[in-house]
């Protein structure tokens, strides 16, 4: 039986997709940026990925907020993300 007491990640995913020459890269090709935010009941990390530069090879997660509590698990958030990725092709 349980105690009652649980742990909850919540983990959301949003790809945004910008046309060629959008404000947000100015680049000649389509871009493709992946926000992944974690939720705990400690924090939350935010993090970014883009194929910035190459279409649809898309560059390492990129931390872009995580708050206090969660920054000395950075490397097993990194790890949950690269963990996530297959799942978003």
């Amino acid at each position: 039986m349980s105690d009652g007491a649980s742990t909850v990640i919540e983990l959301s995913v949003v790809e945004e997709r910008f046309p060629a020459f959008d404000p947000a890269h100015a680049t000649p090709d389509p871009m493709v940026r992946r926000t992944l935010t974690l939720r705990t009941q400690r924090g939350s990390a935010r993090f970014e990925q883009t194929d910035y530069g190459h279409a649809r090879r898309f560059n390492p997660w990129e931390p872009r907020g995580i708050d206090a509590p969660l920054q000395p698990r950075t490397n097993e958030l990194q790890a949950i993300c690269d963990a996530l990725t297959p799942l978003l092709s």
